[in-house]
């Protein structure tokens, strides 16, 4: 499969992702700023659907899709989700990164988290590392006894670290006090995968620094609009980078213009 890079128009180029060299030249076109960032990483329809046929994002997903999505967690210390995904598509323990997941319910009804890996988005191209590989549960004190009395007594091989945190008053975790706690955990390089109403969250707090997202040459699916169906705000993005593939599939980078 070839990628063409289009933008930025000074660095044209193509890429055979067969060959031995293509991760390497990935790493490169995905390298993030200096510093500390939050990157939001999703893959959609053309009419900005988070979901394909079987209701999760693995129908929509590519090798390619899935080896970039291993280049973008390379870079990251720990790999940020909402618990309606690890419910939704079952998930599994990145290989390069700590996991954190977010539930105030502590509901992981359905998660894969005492797997290794799996035919899913998540089964991408990583490869091993010393970087820890912890798993977190960011939640709340009731939801921390609920999961110790659900998904912990059940699941062997599943025993992550309970961090509680208290919530807003609109009954969710605040995401900045999420970020902060992840920051302060030594955690400086963080890519959100979602699910959408978490994703929307998160650019609601103006936590995001990046949008890396993939562009499937499809129509339709479940309604599971990008970023839930409650946003209404509109967020202006800074094109940085964009690869489009044989197939018709779009990879692309944007930075996000943060209000001042």
């Amino acid at each position: 499969m070839m990628l063409r890079r289009v933008l930025p128009a000074r660095d044209v180029a193509e890429l055979d992702v067969d060959a031995p060299d293509a991760r390497s030249t990935l790493l490169d076109w995905y390298t993030p700023h200096d510093g500390e960032y939050l990157r939001l990483n999703f893959v959609t329809t053309l009419d900005g659907r988070a979901a394909g046929s079987d209701g999760t994002s693995n129908s929509l997903t590519s090798t390619t899709d899935r080896m970039i999505l291993g280049v973008i967690r390379q870079y990251a210390d720990v790999v940020l989700v909402g618990a309606e995904t690890v419910r939704r598509e079952g998930y599994l323990r990145p290989s390069r990164a700590a996991l954190a997941i977010v539930s105030a319910s502590g509901d992981l009804t359905g998660h894969q988290l005492d797997s290794q890996r799996s035919k899913t988005r998540t089964k991408s191209t990583e490869s091993p590392t010393e970087r820890s590989t912890a798993t977190l549960v960011i939640t709340t004190d009731e939801g921390a006894e609920r999961l110790r009395e659900t998904v912990s007594s059940t699941s062997a091989g599943f025993s992550p670290t309970v961090l509680s945190l208290p919530t807003a008053s609109d009954g969710l975790i605040a995401p900045s006090a999420i970020v902060a706690l992840l920051r302060d955990r030594g955690y400086s390089s963080i890519v959100a995968e979602g699910g959408p109403s978490f994703a929307a969250q998160l650019m609601g707090a103006n936590l995001v620094d990046e949008l890396c997202m993939t562009v499937m040459p499809a129509l339709g699916g479940p309604a599971l609009p990008l970023l839930g169906a409650a946003a209404t705000a509109v967020w202006p993005l800074s094109a940085q980078q964009l690869l489009i593939d044989e197939a018709g599939a779009q990879y692309g980078r944007w930075s996000v213009r943060r209000p001042h």
